[in-house]
């Protein structure tokens, strides 16, 4: 018996794709509201590693740089 090779189209991968990323995002805003809400300093967290992982996408910082902001508050950082 031979079984089929079922070939799918590209943009169909690419929708599907999409739509999980859209539908993961939504469900990490939701979770990130609740959490914030039953405690804030969560939020302080988040917003620091939402700034760290943007400043080395835009290779501003590296994550030794990070570590010596932390060890050493005075350093301008981010």
């Amino acid at each position: 018996m031979h079984k089929r090779v079922r070939i799918v189209p590209r943009t169909t991968v690419q929708r599907a794709s999409r739509d999980h990323f859209l539908v993961e995002k939504c469900i990490h805003s939701q979770l990130t509201a609740e959490m914030t809400q039953e405690d804030p300093d969560i939020k302080i967290l988040l917003d620091h590693a939402k700034d760290l992982y943007s400043s080395l996408l835009r290779r501003k910082m590296t994550l030794t740089d990070d570590m010596l902001c932390n060890l050493y508050p005075t350093r301008d950082c981010y």
